[in-house]
């Protein structure tokens, strides 16, 4: 199953505050939705009052007119406007809000009405309803047909109906409060309180996401520099972060505080190695010294002592003192007698010191070397690494099986080989074979082939091997000359 990727705080804040906009956005829309649909509906219930109060009273007119036969005409103007308001205020009663009457060219209302009005029966028209009516009646005067008309007036919507009745036109009107104007007047405080929250929304969820995101950044920079310094300790981080950078600083702390009991147990398991590697150096010299003090008893008992066991008794001996100042001191070989020298002695030399475990194994050891040989090298230190690699060799040979040693000169170079007829050396050992106390011997330091590759190197060449299913060939390069480094 494949996660999404995560969310960085930006976009997480942008999300939401664009979430907080559509959502004020939907309400005012809805907002306008109501109020306009409110208006239009208010505005066709108001255009069909008037409309329907108009028709009456036109309809009253007419029957007063022809039953009286018009006398209207007759009267006199003061008893002509009492007779055209009575009309009107019978009418318009049953018109909650609707003002009306009739106009007379040129610019004479007469009949004025309005009933249901909250000033009163006597209010009087206002200069901008006369023009309004002048304008109404100028349009129905043109048509027998009912004429409307609307207007704005300040905050509210002023609708006219009026009809044309022989020379006369009768009109009404009402004033429509538009909804529009009271919800912004009388209630603009709770838009105005919608609109503050909203800006006070996005401005926390910016606050929050600066705040988050300095924190986080504090924090990835801090691990940063504690990648490469561990004594680094995080700052300060306001909110919920800091106990997260605090939670890291106990955690670094708790870590030196292990590194210090691991370093403890590494220099007392570094010691331990150096200890099984000097023992594992030493072995070497004590068969030799052990097998030539055998030797030597059995010749003294047949009374035939030769007078060469006891030097080189003393000779290993020497050889053990080097060993041991060595191996104490490893990692920082030093090449104390270093001169040119043959190398087919001092590889006969470390074919004789394995003698014994190669006759205990039934080993056989052939020698292909060519005589004249020189290298300018420190002879103890070579002898040391080719007695390491024969006693690998015919450990890892099977039994009455053979290890082949040949010598020649390979460009400015003296090529060993030490060859075995053991096992392949498997694949994931092979990067190790050279690592200082990596072995794959129950009973071994992994010290041999490390001392010797480093004695190798010091010298000025190299310790390599190939390993195939007929069996491992180790190979020892060393310059002819001490200006010479190692090529092939």
């Amino acid at each position: 199953m494949l996660w999404p990727a995560p969310v960085s705080f930006r976009s997480q804040a942008f999300i939401i505050a664009a979430a907080s906009l559509a959502v004020v956005g939907l309400a005012a829309l809805i907002v306008h939705e109501v109020v306009f649909t409110t208006e239009s509906k208010l505005l066709a219930e108001a255009q069909q009052q008037c409309t329907a109060a108009c028709q009456e009273l036109k309809l009253q007119y007419l029957e007063r007119a022809n039953y009286a036969g018009d006398p209207l005409r007759e009267l006199p103007r003061d008893a002509q406007e009492v007779s055209l308001k009575g009309i009107s205020m019978t009418v318009l009663q049953a018109y909650k809000g609707v003002k009306g009457g009739m106009y007379i060219t040129p610019d004479r209302v007469m009949g004025y009405a309005y009933p249901t009005g909250s000033s009163g029966p006597g209010s009087e028209l206002t200069e901008t309803e006369r023009s309004f009516i002048r304008s109404l009646a100028g349009r129905a005067s043109a048509t027998e047909e009912i004429t409307a008309q609307s207007e704005w007036w300040d905050r509210d919507l002023v609708v006219g109906v009026a009809v044309r009745s022989n020379d006369m036109i009768i009109w009404t009107m009402k004033r429509v409060p538009v909804l529009r104007y009271p919800f912004i007047g009388t209630q603009r405080w709770w838009l105005a309180a919608l609109v503050f929250s909203t800006i006070l929304g996005v401005g926390g969820i910016v606050s929050i996401w600066y705040m988050l995101h300095s924190g986080v950044m504090s924090i990835q920079h801090g691990l940063r520099r504690l990648e490469d310094d561990f004594s680094y300790r995080m700052p300060q981080v306001r909110g919920d972060l800091g106990q997260v950078a605090r939670a890291i600083n106990r955690m670094a702390e708790r870590r030196m505080a292990l590194e210090e009991k691991l370093r403890q147990q590494d220099r007392l398991a570094a010691l331990g190695k150096v200890v099984a590697g000097v023992a594992h150096e030493v072995r070497n010299p004590l068969n030799s010294i052990k097998l030539t003090l055998q030797l030597l008893e059995r010749r003294l008992k047949k009374g035939i002592a030769a007078s060469n066991e006891v030097p080189e008794c003393l000779q290993e001996i020497d050889r053990l003192d080097m060993i041991v100042g060595r191996l104490l001191a490893f990692g920082r070989q030093a090449i104390t007698n270093r001169h040119v020298q043959a190398m087919e002695p001092l590889i006969l030399q470390a074919i004789k010191m394995v003698h014994e475990p190669m006759q205990q194994k039934n080993v056989q050891i052939v020698q292909k070397l060519e005589t004249s040989l020189l290298a300018d090298i420190d002879g103890s230190q070579i002898i040391q690494v080719l007695i390491n690699l024969l006693l690998n060799a015919i450990e890892a040979s099977p039994p009455q099986g053979t290890v082949r040693v040949a010598a020649g000169s390979l460009g400015p170079n003296v090529c060993i080989k030490i060859a075995d007829e053991g096992a392949r050396i498997p694949d994931d050992v092979r990067p190790h074979v050279f690592d200082a106390y990596y072995t794959t011997k129950p009973n071994g330091s992994g010290l041999g082939l490390a001392v010797s590759r480093e004695i190798v190197l010091n010298h000025g060449g190299a310790l390599e091997f190939e390993s195939e299913d007929t069996g491992t060939t180790f190979i020892v390069l060393l310059p002819i000359e001490r200006s010479v480094s190692y090529e092939t």
